[in-house]
């Protein structure tokens, strides 16, 4: 089903916005103008967008396009398809979503489904940006292609946005690790989620930086010439570099996180067992008198100076035992001392 259709063009160098049209009324619209935006949104891409481009009279194959990996490039010389992809917030994963662009002359059409609601922003002050655009009639592939570029970038900075999320939810996972204050939690799969939420988002932004520079160095037709214009992908490009850059710091960031916690948390068991293995040792003294004694007939006599001798002994050797732990391990595990002793050493 199609949800909604929207409609923002210029007709005679005047910017129009059009917030519901009916799908019939699509082929009026766009005979009339300079340059024509729809912006439609369907709860089903696959079974909607042939309709579309049906009325359109855009005889392309959108299963071509989705047949692509996260994103696609299409040009047929008089057409041209694009897929880029939606990020979009999961149950503690990120999802992505595609958006199809197609464009011929004067007309460029987006279509996706409620995950693309993000761009929705663009089109509500679609006025103000058509109003920039070059009026001349023979620049019509100017005016789509800084049309273009301003959609283009828009999904790119809404996809930005989940790396924040992305990088919050990594912040208070380690937070929560390092408080007092623990949760029965499955550690492994919580990473895990958040390394595969960050490698979804990668993908999606590299797809789209492979995208952007086919538009770019692609020369379609139905893409300006001009090097000005040009540029305006070069900015996006950046700004796609700049954002697989900062993931792989965040990879990055998550992994050493999880290293350290997972050191920290490795230490605090050693220490435990540690003072478990002092302890099971300092009662083996006890152990073996009183087993000696048990070989002795009749030591049922002497019962009361075998028990003070066992206590006596268990005392004694669990004291030692303490004080040399605490003396050459305390709670560093001796590596204070073993520094110490490799500056000595040095000098």
């Amino acid at each position: 089903m199609i949800k909604a259709i929207s409609v923002a063009g210029m007709q005679e160098g005047v910017p129009f916005k059009k917030p519901a049209v009916e799908l019939d009324e699509l082929p009026a619209i766009t005979s009339s103008g300079h340059l024509t935006w729809i912006e439609c949104v369907v709860d089903n891409i696959i079974e909607e967008t042939p309709k579309i481009l049906n009325k359109l009279s855009i005889s392309m194959d959108p299963s071509v396009l989705l047949s692509g990996y996260v994103s696609s490039y299409e040009d047929r010389g008089d057409m041209l398809g694009l897929m880029i992809p939606f990020v979009v917030p999961g149950n503690n994963t990120t999802l992505t979503a595609p958006i199809l662009i197609f464009m011929k002359k004067d007309l460029i059409v987006t279509i996706h489904d409620d995950y693309g609601g993000k761009i929705a922003r663009l089109y509500n002050y679609a006025p103000t940006v058509l109003r920039k655009l070059p009026k001349e009639a023979d620049s019509w592939a100017d005016r789509q292609t800084i049309l273009l570029a301003r959609i283009i970038d828009e999904i790119s900075e809404a996809n930005f946005s989940i790396l924040r999320l992305i990088v919050e939810r990594a912040e208070q996972f380690e937070i929560d690790l390092a408080g007092s204050r623990q949760v029965t939690r499955d550690i492994s799969l919580e990473l895990s989620s958040m390394k595969t939420s960050l490698l979804t988002f990668l993908n999606a932004i590299w797809a789209s930086y492979d995208t952007v520079h086919n538009l770019k160095y692609g020369d379609a037709d139905l893409v300006s010439d001009d090097e000005v214009i040009l540029a305006k992908f070069e900015v996006i490009l950046g700004r796609l570099d700049r954002q697989i850059q900062m993931s792989e710091n965040v990879m990055q960031m998550v992994a050493t996180g999880a290293n350290v916690v997972q050191t920290e948390v490795t230490n605090k068991v050693t220490i435990l067992i540690i003072w478990w293995t002092v302890a099971g040792t300092a009662e083996l003294v006890p152990n073996t008198i009183a087993t000696v004694f048990g070989l002795y007939p009749n030591h049922e006599t002497v019962f009361w100076p075998i028990v003070a001798t066992v206590v006596g002994s268990a005392a004694v050797a669990t004291a030692v035992a303490y004080f040399y732990v605490r003396k050459f391990f305390g709670k560093s595990l001796g590596l204070d001392k073993l520094k110490k002793f490799k500056r000595k050493f040095a000098k």
